[in-house]
């Protein structure tokens, strides 16, 4: 699979090298797992998000819990009902709500109830389809937060690099890890516990009980700002390329929420009247709402979310960020002593999400900053080389 997503990471190349520019927009895949306490075969679905941090780091686990009769305490009950048509059981997994002929369900889901049948290699191969497409927007956020009231305003923007004609729609979901509590809390495992072989993955959950006390529920769906399907009319039918459309949505976290385990993730979805063919999502994003940068001075420059995998940072590692004003902007790799050693790019950068890659820099063991300037404002993201 990772040599896949290698070709269709250098054919996203070859297409944004032919209009001009040289980092690639970033597209974000939504990983939706049906799932619930209740279900004994449903910690395979941690362990896929756990795989998927790894392998695939630009995917969005959201684990949508659901429980027939009030059985899981992290069910939402608007959104169960209206994902009926979306999942065939639990767990199963939707990437981007896309249709993959040949599934069960209504709107064909990935079905992982058989870790043997449909494990992790059967579902990469899902991923994959959709994994490092070219983006047709790509999503932005900004937030503010009173922790002392706990009102939250949070504002998600679609910033279109194609021209599209179609149904969108933005929307934000509540999302939230480390969720444990009593004994309603609790995995049920009894599909897996007590066996004595199976796939090396499966390991911890051959080794756990039938039911697991204490279960750290991750990535779990608290709760959508818009409904399931986005809000109508918050984009137009006809968008240009570098157009930005905005959707501000209003929320006063509950006092049950860890304010500190909370992340918002913001979606451009498509919508349509089949549940199959017209309704996806077109991409999608998360930050943390709590986080460092929430502090951030004024005069530094408008860039977010840097972050660089891995780092430290090998032959070729890959750096992100998000451009939150259209401008000129430039990285440079400088030494911890101010002394510039290469210029990364320069050149002008419309409003949205992207990705470079770092190679040939040929540095020695150490600690370097990556430094972004636009408009005469400067941030920086310290770097590692370790040999």
């Amino acid at each position: 699979m990772k040599e896949l997503r290698t070709v269709y990471l250098f054919l996203i190349i070859i297409l944004f090298s032919t209009y001009g520019y040289s980092q690639t927009p970033i597209k974000r895949v939504l990983v939706e797992e049906s799932t619930g306490t209740w279900c004994a075969s449903c910690g395979f679905g941690g362990i896929y998000f756990e795989h998927l941090k790894t392998n695939y780091p630009n995917a969005i686990p959201i684990a949508v819990h659901t429980g027939p009769g009030g059985q899981d305490p992290m069910a939402v009950f608007k959104i169960e009902l209206y994902m009926i048509p979306y999942f065939s059981g639990s767990p199963t997994f939707l990437f981007d709500r896309k249709d993959f002929p040949g599934n069960p369900g209504s709107k064909p889901a990935i079905s992982a109830s058989n870790p043997w049948e449909y494990g992790l290699d059967t579902l990469d191969k899902y991923m994959d389809l959709v994994y490092n497409q070219l983006p047709l927007a790509t999503v932005g956020i900004t937030k503010s937060y009173n922790s002392s009231t706990r009102d939250l305003s949070v504002t998600i923007t679609a910033n279109f690099i194609q021209n599209a004609t179609g149904n969108f729609r933005l929307n934000c979901f509540i999302v939230e890890d480390s969720v444990t509590g009593g004994v309603a809390y609790d995995q049920a495992n009894s599909n897996f516990s007590g066996w004595t072989s199976g796939p090396s993955y499966l390991q911890t959950l051959i080794d756990a009980p039938a039911v697991i006390s204490g279960y750290v529920h991750n990535h779990v769906l608290r709760e959508t700002l818009g409904n399931p399907e986005g809000v109508a009319a918050s984009i137009p039918t006809n968008v240009v390329s570098g157009s930005n459309y905005s959707k501000t949505f209003n929320f006063t976290l509950p006092v049950e929420y860890d304010e500190n385990n909370i992340s918002l993730v913001g979606l451009i979805q498509r919508y349509g009247p089949d549940v199959v063919k017209d309704r996806e999502i077109v991409n999608a994003n998360a930050v943390i709402l709590i986080d460092e940068t929430t502090s951030i001075v004024e005069n530094e420059a408008e860039i977010d979310k840097i972050r660089v995998y891995p780092n430290p940072i090998e032959s070729s590692s890959i750096v992100e960020f998000y451009v939150s004003s259209t401008g000129h902007v430039t990285c440079e790799l400088y030494n911890l002593d101010g002394r510039k050693l290469k210029t990364i790019f320069n050149r002008k950068l419309v409003q949205g999400e992207y990705r470079e890659t770092l190679s040939n820099l040929s540095l020695t063991t150490g600690s370097y900053l990556l430094v972004f300037k636009q408009d005469g404002k400067v941030k920086s993201k310290k770097i590692m080389v370790q040999k």
